[in-house]
């Protein structure tokens, strides 16, 4: 971990704090202060908690918004002759619940198991497939609910009521639902994949319960009180069978979603992937989020695709092959993997290593093993499979049968 070589190479190079050279610091991506490996346990938890927070404010934010600009759009393409909320309303949603709500899940804990996850994936988008699947799935129920429930509401207003009346009692009505709304989805937005119908549900972060309880407090303030109401629109406030719509449209919402939780994994995603991977195979380079692949992005492709094919671990030696036997030529390579040499007349080239022994180079065409010559390939090129002693044992038999050990 004070290789400042195989710190530069590595995808996150860890460095002592105290011991730790200064150039093996600058090469590092991580470094301990206390030279305490029992931190790096801490700071991938505290990682993977900032991931999954972040991870979570998209999913609420941008259905969120979406659904604001969508219920208005979608209400003149149905045929609405007023728009079923108004700019002032559109503004104070986004700054109510991205300042409450959005904000109280940046302070999430970890989830329950979040150590036993895999690690995630080498570049490995933010804003993936889940996240624009939640944000398409809750936007078109937003805006189903807020539509519905102000044409539910131009319906049911009393005859004798003057046409603006009736518009503003709809746009209230409309305005609270999708307020209300917002309160059910954050709720459940706690955990990405994990149900709340559980206790843990009611702790962990008591924050998040403060700006739901003062979400709709404001709410409640601005609907009834005198010339705040007048100036977001809702002059006459709201009638009280509204009322029960909102909270019923509340718990739809955060009911739905906790169902989808439950089948997105089995039953969604192995049709959303491919959907979702095809438009992104057929948009234009500059729609892509990344048209051009970056140094770490390409070292992590590089491996991958050595690592990939028809390769099985043979278990007698510890060395991938192909189906037929023959040694896999890999440019990148595995610490679990054992030795694997390829001489010829001119000299060999290494395939695999294990540990910290990741390259073998020999000069000789012709090396032994335990004194029983080399073992002829399928192509007449000697296959050698050695072991770490018998590395040693080859180095000790002089010049021309000399392997030099390099570490990566």
């Amino acid at each position: 971990v004070n290789d400042a070589p195989a710190l530069k190479a590595a995808d996150c190079g860890v460095a002592m704090g105290i011991t730790g050279t200064e150039v093996s610091k600058e090469a590092a991506k991580m470094v301990l202060a206390d030279d305490n490996f029992a931190t790096i346990v801490i700071a991938v938890r505290e990682g993977r908690r900032v991931w999954d927070n972040l991870r979570k404010l998209l999913i609420f934010n941008l259905p969120v918004n979406f659904a604001q600009g969508f219920s208005i759009w979608w209400g003149y393409v149905v045929g609405f002759e007023q728009a079923p909320l108004t700019a002032i309303q559109v503004l104070y949603v986004n700054m109510v619940t991205a300042c409450t709500m959005g904000m109280s899940l940046a302070v999430e804990p970890a989830e329950p198991g979040v150590m036993n996850k895999p690690p995630r994936r080498i570049g490995k988008r933010l804003l993936g497939k889940l996240v624009l699947w939640r944000c398409v799935f809750v936007c078109v129920i937003l805006v189903i609910l807020v539509l519905g429930m102000y044409e539910w509401a131009l319906s049911t207003v009393p005859e004798e009521y003057s046409a603006d009346k009736k518009v503003n009692l709809a746009r209230a009505e409309a305005f609270n639902v999708l307020v209300f709304c917002e309160i059910g989805y954050c709720l459940t937005t706690r955990f990405i994949k994990m149900s709340t119908f559980h206790p843990r549900v009611f702790t962990g972060n008591y924050v998040i319960f403060l700006t739901m309880f003062l979400t709709a407090g404001m709410q409640v303030f601005i609907t009834y009180v005198p010339g705040v109401q007048w100036f977001f629109n809702m002059p006459d406030g709201i009638m009280p069978i509204s009322w029960a719509r909102v909270f019923v449209c509340m718990f739809v919402v955060y009911g739905i979603v906790e169902i989808e939780k439950r089948l997105v994994d089995p039953i969604m995603m192995p049709i959303i992937r491919p959907c979702f991977g095809w438009i992104y195979s057929h948009s234009p380079k500059f729609f892509k989020l990344d048209p051009e692949e970056d140094e770490h992005d390409k070292k992590a492709r590089v491996r991958r695709e050595s690592l990939t094919g028809s390769q099985q671990l043979d278990s007698a030696a510890g060395t991938p092959t192909h189906a037929g036997g023959s040694p896999v030529v890999l440019g990148r390579t595995s610490a679990t993997y054992g030795v694997a040499v390829t001489l010829a007349a001119s000299g060999g080239a290494v395939r695999t290593a294990s540990g910290r022994l990741t390259e073998l180079t020999t000069t000789a065409g012709d090396l032994t093993r335990g004194g029983s010559g080399a073992l002829p390939a399928a192509d007449g090129k000697p296959d050698v499979k050695l072991t770490l002693e018998d590395a040693a044992k080859v180095q000790r038999q002089g010049s021309n049968k000399k392997v030099a050990l390099a570490d990566q």
